[in-house]
């Protein structure tokens, strides 16, 4: 990890790697992204053979295929902790990785969570994302609260690219968005 990692900043990428490492085996490969995708989805109840199913699942092939790209450093065709973690801190996922990765899932994702089909996440909604859902209610209210930016009582895409950023670049450990994928 470079040195200039802050310690929340590794804490968090920490967390979001054994989030993403579905077999627990301390590696990351393909498999992983399409558990988890998969998990998403029955969470849901969304087939994987409708649209917004291989939306998703294409979503997470595609985060796949820009992590193995960008951080395999030893072209093993897998990622250690510490690969992923050190892609994570790096400027190019900074200034590029982002979109191609966490913000076309952020987009998949939202289509999945928004059950009226009304384009935004109601509070409601928001309570049923896994890693959410196993925050305690108030403070499930606290974040949507902090993410709900403009106080609509609904979240927007633009809140959750927001809240993710701050995840993936905030060293400040009360920023919005840091409890994005529950505690870290």
């Amino acid at each position: 990890m470079p040195p200039a990692t802050s310690e929340v900043l590794a804490r968090k990428f920490d967390k979001r790697f054994t989030l993403f490492d579905a077999d627990a085996d301390g590696l990351l490969t393909r498999d992983d992204f399409t558990a988890a995708a998969v998990k998403f989805l029955q969470v849901f109840a969304v087939p994987l053979d409708s649209a917004k199913g291989r939306d998703v699942l294409a979503a997470y092939a595609s985060m796949w295929n820009a992590l193995i790209h960008s951080a395999d450093g030893d072209s093993d065709g897998r990622l250690t902790r510490a690969e992923f973690i050190a892609y994570l801190t790096s400027e190019d996922f900074r200034t590029h990785g982002y979109a191609a990765t966490a913000g076309r899932i952020a987009e998949a994702v939202l289509t999945v969570c928004d059950t009226d089909g009304d384009g935004r996440v109601s509070y409601e909604e928001f309570t049923t994302i896994p890693g959410i859902t196993s925050l305690p209610e108030t403070e499930r209210r606290a974040v949507f609260d902090q993410l709900d930016t403009d106080n609509s009582d609904h979240l927007e895409i633009s809140d959750i690219h927001a809240a993710q950023r701050t995840f993936y670049t905030s060293a400040d450990p009360q920023a919005p968005g840091n409890l994005i994928f529950g505690r870290f």
